[in-house]
């Protein structure tokens, strides 16, 4: 699995297949749910929440599907804070709008599943997770619209 992206700006980090890393640090599920017992630290979460969107924006652009993708399998390393997604075992590569959009389900029925322990802090997630989807869907319809452009002028 590659993908094409700079590292230094990015909060993507992927291996190479077979290759072997220990990530320290909590999942993000582990940080909402403190969240949801000590109250938000609203910068902290704002800064997961774009991670997570820039990830799998990035991740999808690069044609892998996660999964399984999820809070747990979302790690923040410890001393960076950068957003490491791990346990790529279900994942394929794809390019259907589809097989994308099942992703985003996947991690807003585990944000849903979520909320009666951590509050407002799963309904400000679900709400950023829902424009990210809309910013999936937006995108589609541009790639189709040009794609239909270009057939038009064949």
């Amino acid at each position: 699995m590659e993908i094409k992206t700079d590292i230094k700006e990015s909060s993507l980090i992927l291996l190479k297949q077979g290759a072997e890393a220990y990530v320290e640090g909590p999942s993000v599920k582990d940080v909402l749910l403190e969240f949801g017992s000590h109250g938000i630290i609203e910068e902290r979460l704002d800064d997961i929440a774009l991670q997570i969107g820039d990830a799998i924006g990035k991740l999808h652009d690069g044609g892998p599907i996660h999964g399984d993708l999820t809070t747990s399998n979302m790690l923040l390393k410890s001393g960076t804070n950068q957003l490491v997604l791990i346990d790529f075992g279900l994942s394929f590569t794809s390019t259907l709008p589809e097989d994308k959009a099942v992703d985003l389900y996947v991690l807003e029925r585990a944000l849903l599943s979520m909320h009666s322990s951590c509050g407002k802090v799963v309904s400000d997630v679900v709400f950023l997770l829902l424009i990210l989807v809309f910013l999936v869907l937006l995108d589609f319809k541009e790639k189709m619209r040009k794609r239909i452009e270009t057939q038009r002028l064949l």
